[in-house]
Order: C-alpha cells, then sequence, then structure tokens
C-alpha cells in the first residue's frame, strides 16, 4: 500500500485571534502537525508568545516558518516585479533576522512568498539568505502539468514569469528544495484584501486529494485562518481532517520533515 504524505501550511500569521486559535486547537487536538508561516514585519507579542508557548508544548506538532516580511502589496504583490532586488532583499533579510531573533531554533527556515508573486530577483535574495526550503504552488490541471514539464526540460523555476513547479526537487540553479503547496479549501475570494470568501465541500475537498496523491507523494494543503469566519468552515476542517486520519495510507508530516526526506534524494535527480 501507497502512503501518502500530507503537510498542511496556514499562512498570514500576524495578530493573534480567535480564527488563528481554533484553527490550530482543531490540529492540536487531532495531534495533527500544522505549520504557521509568520509575517515577521508585522506579528504581535501576543502572537509570539502564543507560538512559543505552542512550540514548547507541541514541539513536533507546531512549525513556525517564514511568510515574506509584512504582506504589503506592493503593485505586483510584496516581491513581483515592482521591486528591485535591493529593495526585496532588505526586506526578505530583515524579516529573517527577527524570525531567528524571536524564536531562535523554533524557526525552521522556510520562505513562502505572499500572494505567490516573485521573480528572480526574489530566487536569488532568499538563496543568498540561506532558506532551506521555498514555498510556492502546484497546479494539478494538464495543461500546468505540460508547462511544469517544460521547464523542467529547461532546468527553470520560471517561464514568460509563471511559475514553473519542482516540488520536492530543488529550485533550478539553488539551495533550496521546493514544497509546493497543491489543495486550498477555498474555491473562489471575495475580497482580495478581507476575508470573503467560498469554501470548496468537503467532498470536492476529498476528491481534489484523490486526484493529486495520484500525481505527487507529498500533497500540501494550505490555509488562510482569518477566512474562517463561521462554525461551518471551522467544520470543514475537523471533517478533511477526521477523513484523512482514518485512513491506513495516509501520514502527516511538516516541511522539516520533508526536507530531511527528500534533500538528499533530490540532488541525484
Amino acid at each position: 500500500m501507497l502512503t501518502t504524505k500530507v503537510c498542511f501550511r496556514n499562512d498570514d500569521v500576524n495578530s493573534l485571534t480567535e480564527p488563528l486559535m481554533k484553527l490550530t486547537e482543531i490540529f492540536l487536538k487531532r495531534k495533527v502537525p500544522i505549520t504557521h508561516a509568520v509575517e515577521p514585519g508585522n506579528v504581535t507579542i501576543e502572537t509570539i508568545n502564543w507560538l512559543k508557548r505552542l512550540k514548547s508544548k507541541h514541539p513536533h506538532l507546531i512549525e513556525i516558518i517564514q511568510h515574506g516580511w509584512d504582506h504589503t502589496f506592493n503593485g505586483k504583490g510584496e516581491f513581483g516585479k515592482g521591486r528591485s532586488y535591493e529593495e526585496q532583499f532588505i526586506d526578505l533579510k530583515r524579516g529573517k533576522e527577527k524570525m531567528e531573533s524571536t524564536f531562535g531554533d523554533d524557526f525552521f527556515p522556510v520562505i513562502t512568498i505572499p500572494w505567490d508573486l516573485y521573480s528572480q530577483d526574489t530566487i536569488k535574495a532568499t538563496n543568498l539568505l540561506g532558506f532551506k526550503v521555498f514555498c510556492s504552488h502546484y497546479d494539478s490541471r494538464i495543461s500546468r502539468r505540460l508547462f511544469y514539464s517544460l521547464g523542467h526540460v529547461l532546468a527553470r523555476g520560471q517561464l514568460f514569469g509563471k511559475h514553473i513547479s519542482n516540488h520536492l526537487k530543488y529550485y533550478p540553479g539553488t539551495q533550496m528544495l521546493q514544497i509546493d503547496a497543491a489543495i486550498s479549501l477555498i474555491k473562489t475570494y471575495l475580497d482580495r484584501f478581507g476575508n470573503e470568501c467560498e469554501f470548496f465541500s468537503t467532498e470536492k475537498v476529498l476528491l481534489a486529494f484523490e486526484k493529486v496523491r495520484k500525481l505527487i507523494p507529498v500533497v500540501v494543503f494550505l490555509f488562510h485562518h482569518k477566512y474562517h469566519l463561521k462554525e461551518g468552515h471551522f467544520q470543514l476542517v475537523k471533517d478533511v481532517l477526521d477523513e484523512l486520519q482514518h485512513r491506513e495510507d495516509v501520514e502527516f508530516l511538516n516541511h522539516s520533515r520533508i526536507y530531511e526526506d527528500y534533500r538528499e534524494a533530490s540532488r541525484t535527480t
């Protein structure tokens, strides 16, 4: 029986809110790891202290990584083509330094870029700064997979400004393993800078999982806790987790475990 490894990442961690705490509690109650991607320029002292307490109490269930700098939309994302290499390097550097000084060894050097909008200057900066993992997205549609295949042949991380998923392999020309998210519970964002959205049903999420697991051995789910405003939104998370937990062919892990499992093998492929 082939086991699929599953990882859960939650972006946009800044203020300590009820949705953030409730989402986290759902995972802790089930003893399933959750990765929190922290905005170093925005994270509050309350959130910092809360994360530290949780990490101390549940070291294998809580993972802390970096989400950009302050999540400012600069025309083409926080780190898109509208910003110079120097501007990007400064923000990424001060973000990493804050994560290291604030969380110490509890910080695992993974970088996720807000809105998934980045340039090759972003890659150059994150690689130079010593991030071990670069996270973006994996799109399972056949058209995107064909596009990815072309990028793989050409050993590229982007083509025509579009992301090429090198999931579980090193981003071309870098020392960063790429771990891309493949499934979101959100169907449509109704307010790009707010918290209104439409969610998929539990059935649709699980169907997406069944499709994706046939294509890749590690499936990353992406959450944005700020959109979970109603009890039904949390019930969706519970239902998905409970269904996956009942399966003998699913293993839960975090980014550091994925990195350890794939970092050497990926260098030889």
